[in-house]
């Protein structure tokens, strides 16, 4: 009793303490109002920063500090409230935490465990006269976990059941690291494991599949060569829980529970193992992939198999310039250009705010209130918002403060997010952008913290100061955190989305999130599929300067992953680094994305600097900075427009132009132009690791990925190159990177894992695959060392490949045409020129020239 006494007093003393900073704050603010009154409102950030300084000097500690500001933002709200004014309210500081370890005290002594079980299961193999089918199984799995680093049980158990099915091993063959050896060839397993919140939607149904290539390790190959011609079922093989009990056994490592083998000492501290191996170039991000720890997908099976081998279209309907703006093409895509932009009032901050103060007064009060707040806001976003808070109140049986909770939840981000925005022109598609992002950014929603940190993370101790019962001192119940989840905030977004459907005309919106459900399209264009569309372009029935915008549109998309509202709103002047500096002519164009009126940025980290120069090739730059002179020239204000330039062409031009593109020369697929995006992050991820695999799932020679990297990570020597990625995707993390964009993670970390030095006794590896000293000395004379009687497994890779694998390579394709220029026939495309219903871009050069003789007689 007294422990318990004890423990309330110190929460008591906490509390009288943190209480206590934030009066000293407010005193100190009240007397610095009191001499300095706050009358003019553009002096408002001149006097923040003073109150600011002068609570940085009175409090010398992070977390009083932290104190101190949330005193003055409670200052500001009474000071509103008692004055009717509406003040901005001041932000308050988020302090960064420690690293959380992922190397600890447990993984070094249980790893240490783990990684010397490697000669023991050595021993268990050389004291064995022969290997029956359930002992090679066992061999696969333990390998594959050991040094292929399978450590994602659900991707472990994949390959358990894939040994029961048709056993399809797929090669890939590409230059190799090394100047000794000339070609370097990789197995690959395909897995594919079901999964209930996360992946892609194999078919029509619900269920979901993410897809892990495993690159299998030398030591696995081995016992897949063992087992090649073998027939398996499960009634001879014991199952995959029964194993790894008895693999544990084996190795007298722990396994509390045989039903859950994700906790056992083996799969848990393998890495400890697998990390540190000799020669292994495993990086912190994919092994933390490797274990699982962050989701990801690599491309389905049957996209993978037909990556780079598609079968194009010879002969192919050509390109009309009118048709890429028929809004009836495909009947998901309506125009969406914005007419005009429409001059919104200052955005009141404190909106929510109000709302929730009107509803802690009696249903009729806040009826009345609510509804004045309605009439005097012209905002849109505001609008409907107000409406679903009426809509709800007349609703009897929904309490006051449950209202509150459900305006809460979503109403401070829905009028973020679409500040500016003419929501009466919106498509399902922009609602589903704005509220896949909410659903995200809810921060106890049940998915893991960041697991790519950099040197810290955000404490979200705080991040509660505007709940109400909060700041009145009434402590928290667990049914308010349960709450704020994104099943919670699913819920309303599509009441909120139901009620807008019914009352404001709104688009139809599918809701994939339920239940965190995380679906993504994993789609990529290769390099065969690029080079069919550029020339598609090039004979297509377009105008030259109609065939270059075409051309420098998807050089952009399929290079840089921009989004499709981010090329577009592309201003002539967003473009730096090119024309006459100081004297000099600059042509190493760079792109500044920022927020305009047809470009809505998804976060403030999407405000980013594209380096245009190193990420096209040469043709492709060629005509970037052509375009780029004319667009100038005319004094357009947007890239991508004609006539006057004000305002870019629509969105509905750039969707017709890659599905059109697309649908004539592929016979089947599933691309949109956001495929574009996830194609240059996955691509942009094999060139900066500096992977071979580059130069067959790209069109990037080395000389070229080393200018990549150069320009990518530039400003992010020091976070790494996934930071150096996220950033230049626009993301804040990595994780989002990972989880929904990058489809090469897997592959990557089997070929840094592949450069790992096995060796295997020669006893051993003649039991285990039946191959004798003489066939081993015949495929390499180095394969075997006589003073260590090991067999180097990197040495066999070759041979156990071919004798396993199926005899079509992946990707074999790329034959390295990285540098086909772009070449345009003049002649062929003035004899092939049409009338159009739009006017000649030529018209505006000669205006241009007009005016500029004009310009200059005046001036003589």
């Amino acid at each position: 009793m007294d422990n318990i006494s004890a423990h309330k007093l110190r929460q008591l003393n906490r509390e009288e303490a943190k209480k206590s900073i934030k009066r000293d704050a407010k005193a100190l603010i009240k007397e610095y109002i009191n001499q300095y009154p706050m009358q003019s409102p553009c002096e408002l950030q001149h006097h923040y920063e003073a109150i600011n300084q002068l609570l940085e000097e009175k409090f010398d500690t992070a977390q009083k500090f932290q104190l101190a500001r949330r005193g003055f933002l409670e200052f500001i709200r009474d000071y509103n409230k008692a004055h009717q004014i509406y003040l901005d309210e001041p932000v308050v500081p988020i302090l960064a935490t420690r690293e959380r370890l992922i190397i600890n005290y447990d993984w070094f002594v249980n790893g240490r465990a783990v990684a010397d079980s490697g000669a023991t299961m050595i021993e268990v193999w050389q004291r064995k006269r022969r290997f029956s089918v359930n002992d090679l199984v066992e061999g696969l799995l333990y390998c594959s976990i050991i040094y292929g680093g399978i450590n994602d049980i659900d991707v472990l158990k994949a390959l358990y059941d894939w040994i029961f099915d048709e056993r399809r091993i797929y090669q890939i063959n590409m230059p190799a690291t090394d100047k000794k050896s000339g070609m370097e060839r990789l197995a690959v397993i395909a897995l594919g494991v079901p999964d209930d919140n996360y992946g892609c939607a194999a078919d029509e149904s619900e269920s979901l599949k993410r897809f892990a290539d495993y690159i299998p390790d030398d030591m696995s190959l081995c016992f897949l060569y063992a087992l090649k011609d073998k027939e398996l079922n499960t009634a001879k093989i014991k199952p995959f829980n029964t194993i790894i009990n008895d693999i544990s056994k084996t190795l007298k490592l722990t396994n509390k529970d045989s039903e859950r083998p994700q906790h056992s000492l083996l799969i848990k501290y393998a890495n400890n193992h697998w990390r540190q191996l000799e020669g292994s170039l495993i990086d912190g991000a994919l092994a933390v992939v490797k274990q699982g720890d962050i989701k990801t997908t690599d491309l389905p099976t049957d996209k993978l198999i037909r990556y780079n081998q598609e079968v194009i279209n010879k002969n192919p309907e050509p390109l009309k310039w009118s048709e890429l703006f028929d809004a009836s093409y495909q009947a998901s895509i309506k125009s969406n250009s914005q007419s005009s932009t429409i001059n919104y009032p200052s955005f009141s901050k404190n909106l929510i705010k109000e709302l929730q103060d009107a509803l802690k007064l009696t249903r009729n009060a806040a009826i009345s209130t609510i509804t004045t707040l309605k009439t005097d806001t012209s905002q849109p976003n505001a609008v409907r918002l107000l409406s679903w808070a009426l809509s709800l109140l007349d609703d009897h049986s929904i309490r006051l403060n449950t209202i509150s909770k459900y305006v809460g939840c979503i109403g401070r981000d829905w009028l973020m997010l679409t500040m500016d925005e003419d929501i009466d022109q919106w498509e399902g598609a922009d609602f589903e952008e704005i509220y896949e992002q909410i659903i995200q950014s809810k921060v106890k929603d049940g998915r893991k913290f960041s697991v790519l940190c950099k040197s810290s993370e955000f404490d979200d101790m705080f991040s509660g100061i505007d709940d109400d019962d909060n700041a009145t001192g009434k402590k928290l119940s667990h049914l308010n955190c349960l709450k704020d989840s994104q099943k919670f905030t699913y819920g309303r977004l599509r009441a909120f989305h139901d009620h807008q459907r019914m009352y404001f005309d709104a688009s139809y919106v599918h809701f994939p999130w339920g239940n965190n459900r995380q679906v993504v399209k994993a789609e990529m264009i290769s390099p065969r599929v690029y080079r069919a569309m550029k020339s598609y372009i090039q004979t297509s029935e377009l105008e030259i300067e109609q065939k270059q915008l075409c051309f420098i549109v998807l050089a952009l998309a399929y290079r840089t992953g921009m989004r499709i509202n981010e090329i577009i709103g592309i201003k002539v002047n967003d473009i730096t680094d090119i024309g006459v500096i100081n004297g000099q002519v600059t042509e190493v164009p760079k792109i500044i994305l920022k927020p305009n009126g047809y470009r809505r940025l998804k976060s403030s980290s999407a405000k980013r600097v594209i380096p245009i120069d190193s990420l096209f090739k040469g043709d492709e730059l060629q005509q970037f900075i052509a375009f780029y002179y004319q667009q100038k020239r005319l004094k357009r204000n947007y890239l991508f427009s004609q006539g006057s330039g004000d305002q870019p062409l629509p969105s509905v031009f750039f969707s017709n132009m890659m599905k059109m593109i697309w649908d004539r020369l592929l016979i089947t697929h599933g691309f949109t132009f956001h495929s574009l995006r996830h194609t240059a992050i996955s691509q942009l991820a094999l060139v900066l690791s500096g992977s071979p695999l580059a130069r067959v799932m790209t069109d990037y020679d080395t000389a070229h990925s080393d200018a990549i990297v150069s320009a990518v990570l530039a400003n992010n020597k020091e976070k790494g190159m996934w930071f150096g990625l996220a950033s230049l995707a626009g993301h804040l993390t990595p994780d989002t990177t990972f989880e929904y964009y990058i489809h090469t993670a897997h592959l990557l970390a089997g070929w840094q894992m592949s450069k790992a030095k096995l060796a295997m006794p020669i006893t051993v590896f003649e039991m285990v695959t039946g191959i004798a000293y003489q066939t081993v000395n015949r495929q390499d004379d180095r394969a075997y060392a006589a003073s260590t009687k090991q067999v180097h497994l990197d040495k066999m890779r070759g041979y156990l490949i071919s004798k396993v694998a199926n005899k079509s390579i992946l990707f074999d394709d790329n034959r390295t045409l990285a540098n086909t220029d772009y070449e345009q026939n003049t002649l062929n495309d003035a004899v092939g020129t049409q009338l159009s219903i739009f006017i000649h871009p030529k018209v505006y050069d000669v205006i241009a020239l007009l005016e500029e003789l004009q310009k200059t007689s005046v001036d003589r």
